[in-house]
């Protein structure tokens, strides 16, 4: 899923700015069917080789470093895990009435307005526009460029295979149609001891 402010030809391409609650189609792709972690969390590792000890500590922002980017990648993996289910219910149940907050409601665990409101708004996109979601992604290899006690911003580059038809031809590009790479930067909130994606903005790139 990669968009930018100019519609790409590759992935789910969405961006958000700052205080906007108008989603841009992004593409984020990944392979992966469950969440993934980083490294341990753990306070301290005690390592024993023959007679002798050492013990590594991990400092404060290393262990919140791993919180947020472990935040990061689940909010993606949810998010393509429901552009990967079948879009006739999806779109069944749009039409019959159900919310956005009722049929993906694990989005509001790992997004925050205005994140929140686009990533939806993506969705009934996809949904309503009878496409199947990527079948393969890559999160890459994010990295937290920018923290504090309650936000912090991730920079990294994604690959999926994009959106596709009933005939699988590319979706439009504005709902992430078409292969292809995306770079950007997300920005994350501490909501209620949680972190949470707030913002973001990506633009197509030829390779990561």
């Amino acid at each position: 899923m990669v968009q930018a402010v100019t519609p790409p030809k590759a992935m789910l391409r969405r961006s958000v700015a700052a205080m906007s609650a108008v989603a841009i189609a992004v593409v984020v792709t990944g392979c992966s069917s469950g969440p993934t972690s980083h490294p341990g969390t753990s306070s301290s590792v005690t390592r024993t080789t023959g007679s002798s000890a050492t013990t590594t500590t991990s400092t404060p922002a290393e262990t919140t470093q791993t919180a947020v980017l472990n935040a990061w990648e689940s909010a993606e993996q949810t998010l393509y895990g429901y552009l990967q289910e079948p879009w006739q219910q999806g779109r069944a149940d749009l039409v019959a009435g159900e919310t956005s907050a009722d049929l993906w409601p694990k989005l509001a665990d790992y997004f925050t307005n205005p994140a929140l409101q686009s990533e939806n708004t993506f969705l009934v996109g996809v949904k309503m526009g009878q496409l199947n979601g990527p079948t393969t992604y890559d999160l890459g290899h994010p990295t937290v460029s920018d923290l504090t006690a309650t936000s912090a911003t991730v920079m990294g580059c994604i690959y999926d295979t994009g959106t596709t038809t009933a005939s699988s031809g590319p979706g439009p590009a504005t709902l992430g149609g078409g292969a292809g790479y995306a770079s950007g930067t997300w920005q994350l909130q501490l909501v209620d001891s949680s972190w949470k994606i707030a913002t973001f903005q990506t633009k197509t790139v030829t390779k990561c």
